[in-house]
């Protein structure tokens, strides 16, 4: 039974998007201040360096540990550092309240070995309050401190791409002018374990006083977890289509079904007009239904097991089921697949469950030519009585024998009328046939064939006799003459 992720999670990320104003269909402003970036191509030799006359500007390049607080606290005493860029370095722990650079205004740490990004005073960073870009990036972090936005009060930018964070909290400082006109951009791209149910907490924060703006959405990933038959899986969705799912929900309220929606992944194909489609997995299962439901477009999944349903003709004529591709309908009382013989379904399909249904008969013509070109295509049949007879004996147990990859409960199939699975059927005990009228005649003619060549030989020995002996036989003897007796005399 396929139990499908509760839509909440989806629910509260798409109120997050819509809630932190961050508009996808339209192109996001970019960052007022150009943060301090340089590339590894810059660190020539370990230490820290500055790069022009001023002072304002310097590179710290693959520093030990130990070497590390030491490089800081030398760079503490130029009161004129305004953007530093840190590389290469290892900590397992880096600490926020290290940095005493009141005038610091970008920080960049990265392309080193980080494994979590900590503050171990819990009161505001008086030493960084100028800091208003603060690039994390690549550098291998599990963690980061949910409050180290929020107690930095001029940052508008961080930068936590390319790591392994799985959790994230996320907090800015409390908006005194409370104007919609504050703008905060967050890059978290390229951390694929991020889970997306802790990016919601990125609304607690931020939604009614700040313009979250989410950077390389195209990069920005994340991970849900669904519950599928008796197994889970994650699955990695991109963060900008997050969005999308409370549109899902509302196409599924429409369709007037108990059913419930949920996307299912999304293709990145031309089929769909050259643009990113969201396809949807709807589940209809127990609802005592008796008759296939409405469902909304780009429906891929559709389970409707455990319900009264009879027929499957919609799938052949709606519009909204021509793109379904699986198909669970067990335990229900369908009696045929002759409906959809022909149909988009039957030539696109990879799952048909039709399992403990009301089937009489296997409709080999049905899949003709379907498990041909693609080895994926599976069909459970398992459950349904079959009228077995000699052609189910002779030629369906060989099409199931030839096609037991696609239908793996093939061997599970039983008669209705035997004791016996459709596998197991002996052809000398099905195909017998009962005797008919015509069968007689063909006695009566053998008879009398045999009869007219005993007639003949009596005949031709008599003769014999006749020629040699010069008598007749006693039978020939008493027959009166006939008028055609002078052609045998001498």
């Amino acid at each position: 039974m396929r139990q499908l992720c509760s839509a909440a999670v989806f629910l509260q990320m798409a109120v997050l998007v819509v809630g932190t104003h961050t508009n996808n269909a339209t192109e996001q402003p970019a960052p007022p201040f150009k943060c301090f970036h340089q590339p590894l191509s810059a660190c020539n030799a370990d230490g820290c360096k500055y790069l022009n006359d001023l002072q304002d500007t310097a590179v710290c390049c693959h520093l030990k540990q130990f070497e590390f607080k030491e490089r800081i606290a030398i760079l503490q005493q130029n009161k004129n550092l305004t953007r530093l860029h840190i590389m290469g370095v290892t900590v397992d722990e880096l600490n926020m309240n290290l940095f005493w650079l009141s005038n610091l205004e970008s920080l960049a740490f990265t392309d080193g070995r980080v494994t979590r990004v900590t503050r171990l005073n819990h009161t505001n960073f008086t030493n960084l309050t100028n800091l208003k870009c603060l690039n994390l990036s690549s550098n291998h972090i599990i963690e980061v401190d949910s409050g180290i936005a929020r107690e930095l009060p001029s940052l508008i930018q961080l930068d936590l791409s390319n790591n392994n964070m799985t959790n994230f909290s996320f907090e800015l400082t409390e908006n005194s002018s409370n104007s919609s006109d504050s703008h905060f951009w967050l890059d978290i791209s390229n951390n694929t374990h991020l889970w997306c149910s802790n990016i919601t907490q990125l609304k607690s924060g931020v939604r009614d006083t700040w313009n979250l703006h989410i950077m390389n959405l195209n990069r920005t990933m994340c991970m849900v977890q669904r519950d599928e038959y008796w197994f889970k899986f994650q699955e990695t969705i991109l963060f900008k289509h997050i969005g999308e799912v409370e549109q899902v929900e509302e196409d599924c309220k429409k369709t007037n079904t108990p059913c419930t929606c949920l996307p299912y992944r999304y293709l990145y194909t031309s089929v769909y007009q050259n643009r990113d489609s969201l396809t949807i997995s709807v589940n209809c299962s127990g609802k005592n239904l008796t008759s296939l439901p409405d469902i909304p477009p780009h429906t891929i999944v559709l389970n409707i097991t455990n319900n009264k349903i009879t027929n499957l003709k919609r799938i052949r004529t709606d519009p909204n089921y021509q793109e379904l591709r699986e198909l669970h309908a067990e335990n229900n009382q369908i009696v045929s697949l002759h409906e959809i013989e022909a149909s988009n379904f039957i030539k696109n399909f990879q799952v048909l469950d039709i399992r403990a249904n009301k089937l009489t008969e296997i409709e080999t013509y049905i899949y003709n030519n379907a498990f041909e070109f693609d080895n994926n295509k599976k069909v459970k049949l398992a459950g349904n009585k079959v009228m077995c007879d000699c052609n189910t004996a002779q030629h369906v147990r060989m099409w199931l024998l030839k096609n037991r990859k696609h239908i793996e409960d093939h061997n599970e199939i039983q008669c209705e009328n035997f004791n016996d699975k459709v596998m197991d059927l002996d052809q000398n005990k099905v195909c017998t046939y009962p005797r008919v009228w015509t069968d007689y005649i063909n006695y009566i003619i053998a008879s009398e064939v045999v009869l007219l060549l005993l007639l003949v030989s009596k005949v031709s020995y008599d003769y014999w006799v006749f020629r040699t002996a010069g008598y007749l036989p006693w039978p020939a003897s008493k027959m009166p003459k006939m008028p055609c007796d002078w052609v045998f005399e001498t």
